[in-house]
């Protein structure tokens, strides 16, 4: 595909990463960079496509976050094989490497980008059967439904369970027994083959565009107006962890991923508090907590 969006349609994997402001631009074997919100930007970023074409929703970017990709992907992707969303400094960690006794995500300020993308064509240079492929569920201290409650508007959580017991009943006991346990699938990152992306594509728009509709008269501003993109990780680890993928996929195990942080600036500006309370939360190497301090006092 090139920055104009074009897909040669055929059954190799798609995996959006999404770019709402200028950053080095990771591309390549399967790997589409898209700018998110570009209809509302100031400036075109270059080199990649926009989520302003064809049948889209890059206007609501603020509600929706980066689900304005997934909703062009859904829509205007013709590719039958896999398709995935990522972010420019969060990525999946394909090949298992940095999963084991770290946090959900870690932070890994030593990024080698050719070989990430020669991981990437690697792990889907023959993609088969039904795929789910989401971040390993990161232990919150709190149950997932209280902590919405505590650091989002709760109203926005009663419409939301509302809307699925209404439009998707089947969908209600998964809902309801994510809300109730600590475990969370962030970011709404995935990758899905391209049934499997259909179908919960067409549950989470769903649910989404109908709980907007109810909640349209309550302005929220800044962070909260993300609210769409948060309650869409409710969903999706509701999804991801529940029976309805199963009894509609039967035999698919969903693959869980650790995430990779490649956002150098975070442990760069941190101060050594912040670096120790990394390490103790296995959300980075000492090593790499030790590199960063050195260069900040170096530099």
């Amino acid at each position: 595909m090139d920055s104009g969006g074009r897909d040669d349609g055929g059954g190799g994997a798609r995996i959006l990463i999404a770019y709402h402001a200028p950053h080095p631009v990771l591309a390549g074997p399967c790997l589409m960079p898209i700018h998110v919100g570009r209809a509302g930007a100031g400036t075109v970023l270059p080199d990649m496509a926009g989520d302003d074409t064809g049948d889209n929703i890059s206007a609501l970017n603020p509600e929706y976050c980066e689900l304005t990709a997934h909703y062009w992907a859904w829509k205007n992707l013709p590719c039958t094989g896999p398709v995935g969303l990522m972010h420019y400094r969060r990525l999946f960690d394909f090949t298992g490497r940095l999963n084991a006794h770290f946090h959900a995500e870690r932070y890994l300020p030593d990024f080698d980008a050719a070989a990430y993308r020669a991981d990437v064509a690697a792990r889907f240079a023959s993609p088969a059967g039904p795929l789910l492929i989401v971040p390993r569920p990161a232990r919150l201290s709190l149950p997932l439904g209280l902590h919405y409650r505590v650091f989002h508007h709760g109203h926005d959580l009663a419409v939301l369970r509302a809307v699925v017991a209404e439009r998707h009943p089947h969908f209600r006991p998964d809902l309801d027994r994510a809300l109730r346990s600590n475990r969370f699938v962030m970011g709404n990152m995935f990758v899905m083959s391209r049934p499997v992306f259909d179908h919960y594509s067409a549950l989470l728009f769903d649910i989404l565009a109908e709980t907007r509709a109810r909640l349209k008269m309550h302005e929220r501003d800044g962070y909260q107006r993300r609210y769409l993109g948060f309650l869409a990780e409710r969903i999706m680890t509701a999804y991801a962890l529940g029976n309805h993928l199963r009894r509609s996929f039967p035999g698919l195990v969903p693959e869980f991923r650790g995430i990779v942080n490649i956002d150098r600036r975070i442990p760069a500006r941190a101060g050594a508090l912040r670096l120790a309370r990394l390490c103790l939360q296995r959300r980075i190497a000492p090593g790499d907590a030790w590199r960063a301090a050195k260069g900040r006092i170096e530099g």
